[in-house]
């Protein structure tokens, strides 16, 4: 009994998240900006159902004009039809293939070509009554938007009600018996639940999309970023650099290459931990400096920079270069008996070209640095020499 019951519960479960659209919902409170897009997204799969079903009401209306019946009242329904459906179908269209209609009035051109469906199909069908024949027109359209239901519930409903008020009518004027009334609401209930149950269809696939999206962005962004710092890593500078050459712009571009002064022996000395958190405070010293200039920082190793600057020389890489190392020195981060201090290497500027134009950049860059370290650390490398802050060399004098 139990068993029975939470399958029923299921069931039920299932049936009440797609009436009241749980999906949708679920979505607008964790992604406001999703549910935008989703939404977005059932407009156009509505636009889009909604030109399908203007085609066969068009092709209908024809058939109702010429082979249909000879009461005036029917062939006025089928052409003020045939009329409706053509420019619906034309202004839905160019809606959805170029964006250039105004949406909103496509939405009230939809909402009056529903009323004017409505009306025309009754009067379609009221005058084969007329005649004496069964309305097999209006039983033909159930056919239809049953068979491209729409995605939006007032629609939906708005069919199922002149469905139904219809059906009941018709089966009043005929005296029909009861089976006649329940099949009549059964059609009409099913219809609307087969709307809604396309729009939940429609909702899942598009959020599953999105999440799979969201993840491998995810997956992207954190394969290209430093998980201690949240800088580029060595992998997200290389892809940047890629994308940045690949964009055909001419510019020109500096590297610069900050290396902490005997980090290995500050590791040894305070451990992991306590290497992490100056690691961690180098970093912002750097982008502090360095964010109003560029975006393309990078952690290029265990105690290593870097920074492309783009449509700047390198005089100004080297004024920015001073910036960070008195911003670190600023800083004082104990090291044993004095502090924590950079040295950095500074190439000369050249023209992008291609992702050699970087490799040959950094190389250079790495030999300043080299000349930096040489020269007591602590100070810059640049065009063969180093710039000491003792005043044996002024960067800002170049």
């Amino acid at each position: 009994m139990n068993k029975f019951s939470s399958f029923f519960s299921e069931k039920f479960d299932n049936l009440k998240s797609v009436i009241t659209a749980r999906q949708e919902h679920d979505a607008e409170n964790s992604d406001r900006h999703g549910y935008r897009l989703l939404i977005e997204h059932l407009e156009l799969k509505n636009g889009g159902r909604i030109v399908i079903f203007s085609v066969v009401t068009f092709i209908l209306g024809l058939l109702e004009i010429l082979l249909g019946g000879h009461q005036v009242i029917g062939v006025t329904g089928a052409v003020i039809l045939v009329i409706g459906s053509a420019i619906l179908c034309w202004l839905c269209a160019k809606t959805i293939l170029d964006n250039t209609t105004d949406t909103r009035l496509m939405k009230l051109f939809i909402n009056v070509y529903w009323i004017m469906f409505a009306i025309c199909e009754i009067i379609i069908s009221v005058s084969e009554q007329l005649e004496g024949k069964i309305p097999y027109s209006f039983l033909i359209f159930i056919a239809a938007f049953i068979s491209v239901p729409v995605v939006k519930l007032y629609e939906s409903a708005f069919f199922a009600a002149v469905t139904l008020i219809y059906l009941v009518s018709y089966g009043i004027g005929n005296g029909m018996g009861v089976m006649y009334y329940i099949g009549a609401v059964a059609l009409a209930v099913a219809y609307v639940w087969i709307a809604a149950a396309v729009r939940a269809y429609y909702s899942s696939i598009w959020l599953t999309e999105r999440q799979l999206d969201l993840t491998e962005e995810r997956c992207t962004q954190i394969s290209c970023q430093d998980t201690l710092t949240g800088l580029l890593n060595k992998a997200g500078l290389s892809a940047k650099f890629t994308e940045l050459s690949s964009s055909g712009q001419k510019e020109k571009i500096c590297v610069v290459l900050i290396d902490i002064d005997n980090f290995r022996a500050y590791n040894h000395l305070y451990g992991y931990d306590k290497s992490d958190d100056c690691l961690y405070k180098l970093c912002n010293c750097i982008k502090i400096v360095a964010k109003p200039y560029t975006e393309l920082i990078s952690r290029f190793g265990g105690d290593k920079f870097v920074l492309v600057l783009e449509n700047m020389n390198a005089v100004e890489a080297v004024k920015i270069a001073e910036q960070v190392r008195q911003s670190i020195e600023t800083m004082a981060q104990p090291f044993g008996k004095g502090i924590v201090t950079v040295s950095i290497g500074v190439s000369g500027d050249a023209e992008l070209k291609s992702k050699n134009t970087y490799s040959d950049l950094l190389n250079e860059a790495d030999n300043q640095l080299i000349i930096a370290k040489k020269s007591g650390r602590n100070c810059i490398g640049f065009g063969g020499r180093p710039f000491i802050r003792d005043g044996r060399a002024d960067p800002s004098a170049i």
